[in-house]
Order: structure tokens, then C-alpha cells, then sequence
């Protein structure tokens, strides 16, 4: 992260199942605490980037929904064209 990335911003990254439409964001690089056992392939990663209320997301989604299953979790999945994600 930049010094010009407001000081709520965390590094998070963005992962994918395999090829399908299951996503996740995790503050953890490797993907270590996302449950292997929702992803029927590997997590794959897909994009670094800051997250915080005033960031932008790489998806299409509004930060506050990743930010609560970050901090209820650690981690928030999501499947591509639900409106609402969830922490598991």
C-alpha cells in the first residue's frame, strides 16, 4: 500500500474457484483461512488491492459487506450475480 491510501485501508486480495463464478476476499495471501471445503477446485488469486470504506473494489460490489465478513471471519465468499455475499 501507498502513503497516500487512507489509514483504514488494508492490503486484501481477491480469489476465484478454479474457473467458476465462486469468489472470496481474504486479508491472508495465500488463502490459508478461506474453507477449502466450499471451493471444489483451488482458490486462485486474482487481484492485491486496498480495502477500506473509501476504496475502490475491484468487483462490483460496495466494500461494507467485505469489510463485516473480514472482521466477523476473516474472509468473505461470494458467487458471481448473487446481490448479497456471505462470510461462509
Amino acid at each position: 500500500m501507498t502513503d497516500d491510501q487512507p489509514d483504514d485501508a488494508r492490503r486484501a486480495f481477491l480469489f476465484q474457484c478454479g474457473e467458476g463464478d465462486l469468489f472470496a476476499v481474504s486479508l491472508d495471501r495465500n488463502a490459508a483461512n478461506i474453507p477449502a471445503s466450499i471451493c471444489d477446485a483451488v482458490w486462485r488469486l486474482r487481484d492485491a488491492f486496498p480495502l477500506g470504506v473509501q476504496e475502490a473494489m475491484p468487483i462490483s460490489m460496495a466494500p461494507e459487506p467485505v469489510l463485516r465478513g473480514i472482521e466477523a471471519d476473516g474472509y468473505f465468499v461470494w458467487r458471481r450475480g448473487s446481490i448479497h455475499g456471505t462470510s461462509q
